[in-house]
Formats: structure tokens, sequence, C-alpha cells
């Protein structure tokens, strides 16, 4: 009997703000699964209804950097006044900021942060060498992120149609910082399955593909993981089946903590 395994969606994504500093990189259904819906930064729309979480990880320190609304580090839970200056607004290396559905608009997938010297309650000014993470909201609304046959909510592959692993170059895909808000070093994996109709590379047809967002330096560790899920080696569920990570049902799996998984996004063709 052939095994089957299963990869739930989590959207997450970490890119250097370099030239576009206001705005994020692309989100797209390749890089984090679905593009986010437009939405103005005063559609009063909460957090959850917009589905994601938004984060600036500073690299320097910068007066005037942050607005009035923002007073607790995202990641430490200290108050915005350990800057030399004792300032809530000057961001100072290694603060993380986690932004509000008020202090950005999405346009066309990108997420466009409002310039503190416009808003000086709900603004940020991005420096160029700070990180922007988005990830998906685990306590989202918005089914328009999870819904969709192109790029799916979750995805179930037979393990004999399993193609191989690659790791995905961070330095060639839209300048990924590749780190988590608390500065944690992350990678990402790129697994190949067949398309359900049996399309290959080899025949020219794209195979279906499962980004996994992991802890960096564990990708030998991810293909050892699909090896023994192939095998069926793994405690299984049932029936054969076997869940790789599905990080938004609120499900932690022995991989999540073994391979530190933050994200997961599937490319279904």
């Amino acid at each position: 009997m052939d095994n089957y395994i299963y990869f739930g969606k989590r959207g997450f994504y970490s890119a250097l703000a370099n030239a576009s500093v206001q705005n994020s990189d692309t989100l797209t259904t390749t890089n984090f699964g679905k593009v986010p819906a437009n939405r103005a930064f005063d559609d009063g729309l909460t957090e959850d209804a917009v589905g994601l979480e938004v984060f600036v990880r500073s690299a320097s320190s910068n007066a005037s950097t942050r607005g009035s609304a923002f007073t607790t580090d995202a990641v430490t839970g200290i108050a915005f006044t350990e800057g030399a200056d004792a300032t809530a607004t000057t961001s100072e290396v290694g603060d993380v900021t986690k932004l509000i559905p008020a202090s950005y608009v999405i346009a066309s997938g990108v997420i466009q942060i409002r310039n503190f010297a416009t808003d000086g309650t709900n603004g940020y000014l991005v420096n160029a060498a700070d990180t922007v993470i988005i990830r998906e909201k685990l306590t989202s609304t918005n089914t328009a992120l999870t819904t969709g046959m192109t790029n799916s909510q979750a995805a179930l592959f037979k393990a004999s149609n399993y193609l191989g692993a690659d790791p995905v170059d961070s330095g060639t895909t839209a300048a990924l910082a590749s780190l988590d808000i608390d500065g944690t070093a992350l990678d990402i994996t790129k697994l190949h399955f067949k398309q359900g109709a049996g399309g290959t590379p080899a025949n020219g047809t794209a195979a279906d593909e499962v980004y996994i967002t992991h802890l960096a330096g564990k990708f030998k560790e991810v293909c050892e993981a699909m090896e023994e899920l192939y095998n069926g080696s793994n405690a299984k569920f049932s029936n054969g089946m076997y869940t790789f990570t599905d990080l938004i049902s609120g499900k932690v799996t022995e991989l999540d903590n073994r391979l530190g998984i933050r994200g997961c996004h599937l490319v279904i063709r």
C-alpha cells in the first residue's frame, strides 16, 4: 500500500527592506502561497480579518522611526524606551515592531508601510537594512488566503510521487533575509512531486511544489524526514497517511519541532 504525505499551508515571508524601503517585496503564489487582497490602511479591518502579521526587525538605531501606537517589543515584551535617548520613537538594533492593520496598505501583493513622517501614530520609517517579516496569522478569519484550487490550503501526495528536494537560494530570491522575528536564521527547502495527472519535469510538465521554511542548516534533515515518510517508518495517523506540517490548524507535529518549521506553502499546478 502506498503511503500518503499531508502538508498544510501557513504563509511566511522574510526579506530585507533593501531598495524598496517602505514597500515589501511582492507576495506571490510562489513565495507566499497566495496573493493577499488589496486593502486600504483605514478600512477598519482587524488583524484577524486581514489574516496577516507584519513585523519590522531593526538593524540600526534611528530616531523618529516608530509611531506612538507601538510601545512594546514584539519578541521581548520590553517597552520601547531602552534607547540612548530613552524614547519609544527611536529604533535600536534588534528591536521588533509588530505593525497593526492601520500601518499598511496592500497593493497587488505589496505591503506598503506608512512612513512615520506621514503618520506619527501608526507609521514606521523603515531602514534599508531592516528585515520585514510577514506571516499568515494562526487565528486568521480571512478565508481568501486559504482557498482556491491553484495554490491550496493543503495537499495530500502519494509518497511514490515524490521526486526530490532542492534548497532555495535566498541570494537570488527577492533578497530574502531568511530571519525569524527573533533573529533566528531560516532556510527554505522546495519539495517536488509529480502532478496528480502524473506530470514531471522530465516530460516537460512542471511538478507540484511544497516550500518549507525551517531552521537554517536543516536541509539534510528535511530530506531524511521525507525518506522516513516515504518508507512509512514514522508513526501513522491512520491508514498510511502522515502529516508533515499543518501549523495553521494549530497542530504541531514532531517534524515541526525537529525542523523548526515556520511556514509552508504549496504551488499546485
